[in-house]
């Protein structure tokens, strides 16, 4: 008959007294075991993630795609940014550029304008005209960041604006969700529920690594309990 005192860990389907010798004989092994799950768990959290609408994602650092959703097929396009003119209203004669392909209509031009806590602004994605109309015909979206930090968009701010612009709060912490409505820059009729963009204003540490510490930190506390015992 199996003793009645069960753990309540990881181990909780061994009798007490073979999850505790298991745990002596060989920590490190148990240890690694442990940091392979949470790691796991952390990194899961954020690659698997279902679209509902065509996400567009952008990162300071030239690295943008295209997230489809079931409806559309599913898969994920890669959008590589490039530095080139902007022919906007006071573009820069390098900036980081994207380019997009809609089909039903273009996307309406215009600035996107994130401001910081300061209430400063700190990015711009800019949606410009679309120079040869036509269904799938390109469309170029400009990326303006001002942090100075060495990265493809740290070109600066364009010296005018579109008129058709609208101003959103960065999040500091992780990407800054913009979903336009009809009119708004950035806008899409290719789908009937719209689109939205992830702006990554900064290397991406928000979400990824606040989830990867608390994975760490549940190890180490997992980690004293095995070592209390």
């Amino acid at each position: 008959m199996l003793p009645r005192k069960y753990t309540q860990n990881w181990c909780a389907m061994l009798p007490y007294k073979q999850t505790s010798n298991l745990i002596k004989s060989n920590p490190m092994k148990i240890s690694r075991i442990i940091l392979a799950v949470v790691f796991a768990l952390a990194v899961s959290a954020t690659t698997l993630r279902a679209v509902t609408v065509p996400t567009f994602s952008f990162h300071e650092n030239g690295q943008g795609q295209l997230e489809l959703p079931p409806l559309f097929g599913g898969g994920v396009i890669p959008l590589p940014g490039t530095l080139m003119s902007d022919p906007g209203p006071g573009g820069l004669m390098s900036a980081l550029a994207f380019t997009a392909h809609p089909q039903a209509a273009p996307f309406p031009e215009g600035d996107v304008v994130l401001l910081d806590a300061s209430g400063h602004i700190s990015d711009i994605l800019r949606f410009d005209t679309e120079t040869n109309p036509g269904p799938g015909s390109p469309q170029l979206i400009f990326f303006y960041s001002n942090d100075h930090g060495g990265r493809l968009a740290d070109t600066g701010l364009p010296s005018s604006m579109f008129s058709n612009t609208v101003i959103i709060q960065e999040n500091p912490s992780g990407p800054t969700v913009y979903t336009p409505v009809a009119g708004q820059p950035g806008f899409s009729s290719d789908s009937p529920l719209g689109d939205s963009f992830l702006i990554f204003s900064a290397p991406d540490t928000g979400s990824t690594f606040l989830m990867l510490g608390a994975a760490i930190a549940g190890f180490l506390f997992l980690r004293r309990k095995m070592a209390a015992m």
